[in-house]
This record gives structure tokens, sequence and C-alpha cells, in this order.
């Protein structure tokens, strides 16, 4: 692995990850240059290890594509932590860590004897993070789950579709990948504080609640007008046209969003002023809004036999917002994304080839860091004959043991 050159650099985390938000956290961190080590058993595998796209479709657990993009510049050691000497060995990596992430449901670290009690008796200033769905207290903490029904719970759930029909959601576990951000951004605060005062500390990262954050402006309405925001679909309150609108081509679309005259007017211009934009009362935003589903019919009928990044092209020269509704195989091929350097490709031991994408945030002065994602317990040895100075006679009764499994 590649020395590290980031603002996280002499750092060390020990993550016990599953699924997303855990493995993304620490994931983020070893792209800011620290040591991630990433504790996993055969016996229960993390989730996504099978979870497609697969090297030539192939299922294994270290063929998953997922899996990479989650857990890229990782070290992986592979320690059954219901074996005895297994957590002995996680408590003795623990010892070695500043940082240990995990994000099993509450109670489970408690379970195998790796609660911050336990941990802190052998790294006393250490700094722990625990970013289950619910949070670590409370009647629904122990519940297991997934992103889909916590999306719900936040609230998002409920706005997103259309007014006459069922919630549609947003796609994915949404707040699987909004926390991780809010996790790195806790996790460096405590560094701070441990440098300042000699002290670690224990953080309790709730997804639910940093997914209720994002509906501050449904909870101020409802608690100033005690009544709650609808459905909406693509409308907004404040702005007109406001939509997606088709495009030439299977399944393009161009987002357009005309929030003030001047925008309006470029749009205008963009369509070679027709007779019917041309109406007084479209020059203000009252009276577009009065008219949106017209507008929307009409700006349909523009975009329709036109490339979707034409139209952005054209919009965004003329200062109106506009954006091409990217698939996935336009985001690989993003100039945007490519030119900031964005994408990487590493070697992988059993897939080849593979892309990664980056951590979005650059550092002028220590740049960012992508290496390869590890294959399950791939550096149990190295870590356990070099960070633990194991003998080989140990390793080898660990083994047999089934502590290392």
């Amino acid at each position: 692995m590649a020395a590290s050159t980031g603002i996280l650099e002499g750092v060390r985390v020990l993550e016990f990850g599953w699924a997303v938000a855990g493995p993304l956290t620490a994931s983020w961190a070893a792209g800011y240059g620290a040591e991630v080590i990433k504790v996993e058993t055969r016996t229960r595998p993390d989730i996504i290890r099978s979870f497609t796209p697969f090297k030539d479709g192939k299922q294994g657990l270290d063929n998953s594509h997922f899996f990479a993009r989650e857990n890229a510049g990782k070290k992986s050691v592979s320690l059954n932590l219901k074996h005895p000497r297994g957590r002995e060995v996680a408590l003795r990596l623990a010892a070695h860590c500043d940082v240990v992430v995990e994000n099993y449901t509450a109670g489970v670290m408690a379970k195998l004897g790796l609660a911050y009690d336990d941990l802190v008796r052998v790294r006393p200033d250490l700094i722990m993070i625990s970013s289950c769905m619910y949070g670590q207290t409370g009647e629904l903490s122990t519940m297991p789950g997934y992103g889909m029904p916590l999306t719900a719970l936040c609230g998002l759930t409920h706005l997103a579709g259309w007014p006459d029909r069922a919630p549609c959601g947003p796609y994915g576990a949404h707040t699987d990948y909004v926390v991780p951000r809010l996790n790195l951004l806790a996790v460096a605060a405590a560094l701070d504080y441990r440098r300042r005062t000699g002290r670690g500390v224990y953080m309790d990262a709730s997804q639910l609640e940093a997914g209720a954050q994002f509906m501050a402006p449904a909870l101020l309405e409802a608690a100033l007008t005690g009544t709650s925001p609808t459905r909406q679909g693509n409308r907004d309150p404040q702005a007109a046209p406001h939509g997606v609108y088709p495009c030439a081509g299977e399944d393009r679309w161009v987002a357009i969003s005309v929030r003030d005259d001047g925008q309006w007017q470029g749009l205008v211009r963009a369509m070679g002023a027709p007779a019917w934009a041309l109406a007084p009362e479209l020059d203000h935003r009252e009276g577009r809004l009065a008219r949106a589903e017209e507008l929307d019919h009409r700006l349909a009928e523009w975009t329709r036999p036109q490339a979707a990044r034409a139209v952005m092209e054209l919009l965004q020269g003329l200062g109106v917002p506009a954006g091409a509704a990217n698939d996935g195989r336009d985001l690989g091929q993003d100039p945007q994304l490519i030119h900031d350097g964005y994408y990487a490709r590493r070697e992988h031991p059993t897939m080849g080839l593979v892309d990664y994408a980056g951590h979005s945030l650059v550092f002028s002065a220590a740049p960012q860091r992508v290496e390869r994602s590890p294959c399950l317990g791939e550096h149990t040895r190295e870590l356990c004959l070099g960070l633990l100075a194991m003998d080989e006679a140990e390793y080898a009764r660990l083994e047999q043991e089934g502590a290392l499994e």
C-alpha cells in the first residue's frame, strides 16, 4: 500500500463495519491518509461482499465491485469475534489504534465484549464512533434495518413523489451515503479534542438524527403553521418552470430550474423567443407559477427533439440552471468528474483493473489517496506478526483454534 500523504497521516483506524455507513466512513478516512484496518469474519462476511456487480458476473467474496467501492484503501484482518481468542486479538489491535468505527446494531459490540468501556481499558485515549441506524438508546435502538425503512422514518419518503400517488422515496440507502461525511467530521473534531486535552471520546452518531436534519424546512413549516408539506413531484413553490423534461433518445432527460426573471429571459432566448413565451404575465415569477403546468408542457415540446447535454450547455451558457439527467454510464464518462481526477484505476488481485471513485473533498497541500480494496483476511498474517508482534507459533495456534476465521 502506498505511503500516505493525507491530512490524516499517522492516524490508525480500526473498523467493525457492515454494509455502507461504517465502511464508507472508514474508507474516506483512508482516502485522507489514515491507515484503516477492517475487521471481518469468514463466518459472516460483510453483506456487501455478496452485492453485484461481480467480476465477469461470477459471485465471490473477493469479486464484488460494490464492496470494492465502499472499502477502498483498507487492510483486512479476519477474526472470529465470537471466539475468545479472536476477541483478544481485536483488543490487541484496538490498543494500537487511534479511532474505532462501528455500525453494528446497538448492543452488538457490548455482547462481543468490545464496547467503548472495554476498549478504553487497552487504549485510554481511544476515539470511537458508533453509527447504527437509530442510535444506542431508545425503543428503536436494538432494531436492525436498512436504508429504505430509515429513509421513511426520517420523513424523506413521505415528500418524494407526486400528490396523487403513493410516496416513492429517494433511491437507495440515502442516509448510508449522507452520514459518513458527518461521521468523518466528528472524528476530525474528536482528534483535535484529544490533541488539546489528551482524552478520548465516544460518539453516538444516529443515522436517524442525521437524516432528519434534511427535513428542516418541513419541520419548520409544521411548527409554524401546524401543517405538513405534501408531495409536489418536481414542482417548487419558488420556481417555474421547474422540472425534468424529456430529450432525444431512450430515457434521456434534462433538469431545468428557473427561479428569477433573468433566468426566464435566458430560457426565452434559448427557445428562440416563441410567441407564447412573450406573454407579459410570464415576465414575473407569480405569473409563471400560475401557469406552471402549461410551462411544463411547452418546455417539454422544446426539449424533446434535442440531446440532453446540448440543452444543458445551451441553457447554462445563458445563465439558466440546467443539468442532464446522468445515468451510471454517463457518470463514469462525465468530463467534469474526469477533469477533477475523481476516478482512479487500481489493480485488484482477483478483479484485475477496478475503477474507484474519489472522496470529493480535495486539499491543496495534502492530496487524497485512492488505493484498492482488500481481499477478505488479506492482511491478517501481516498485522498479527507485524503490528501485534506475534511469533509464528502463536499465529499457528490462533489459526488452528479458529480464532482467525
